[in-house]
């Protein structure tokens, strides 16, 4: 259940039961339960006329069930790269990682293929790497980010990922980190210019 919460932006009992393959009853209970103990957050959200639908997502200490990649010990050698060679070296060392990755993504993403193909291939891979993808139009959209604890330590890595990405769809990306109390995610949104054909 937690796994389709943190994998939408919230979800109302009915969905969540069809997803789950439960009864609404049951599923009902171990939401109301889970609110209660502080995991779920519920929220009344209007789609035209007619009665708002009742959606529960992940509160904070929800978010906090799905565990990052243990960085401790990336984050102290890179540090430990910048005292011993320069204040540069953990961004040439984190460069090195994400042009691997674009190696990688390149390799297995045709350029062939039109965008929504492209799409579909690197959410398959940022599945493996944990990141609980989902494609929305033209834009990639991540539930979960393993890597958090580089991000945080190493800011500029947040723009080595956008380019890796940029290259892999063949369209310029924006990565936007949206964190509330109970919602995170990352989007890769399509960035186009005025006159940018296409």
């Amino acid at each position: 259940m937690a796994a389709e919460l943190k994998r939408s932006n919230g979800l109302p009992v009915r969905d969540l039961a069809e997803r789950l393959g439960m009864s609404y009853m049951g599923v009902k209970a171990q939401c109301l339960a889970l609110e209660e103990s502080g995991f779920l957050s519920s929220r009344n959200v209007h789609h035209g006329t007619g009665r708002p639908q009742l959606v529960y997502r992940l509160s904070a200490r929800g978010q906090k069930l799905f565990q990052t990649d243990d960085n401790r010990l990336a984050i102290d050698l890179l540090k430990e790269a910048q005292a011993l060679f320069g204040p540069t070296s953990a961004e040439k060392l984190l460069y090195q990682f994400f042009q691997k990755r674009g190696a990688e993504y390149a390799r297995k993403i045709p350029t062939e293929k039109p965008l929504e193909a492209k799409l579909a291939a690197l959410a398959a891979l940022r599945e493996a790497e944990g990141c609980m993808p989902r494609v929305e139009g033209e834009t990639l959209v991540e539930s979960h980010c393993p890597l958090s604890g580089i991000f945080e330590a190493f800011p500029a890595a947040s723009s080595m990922e956008e380019a890796v990405v940029s290259k892999a769809l063949g369209l310029k990306v924006r990565r936007h980190v949206l964190a509330t109390g109970d919602h995170y995610e990352i989007r890769f949104e399509a960035f186009r210019c005025e006159g940018d054909a296409g």
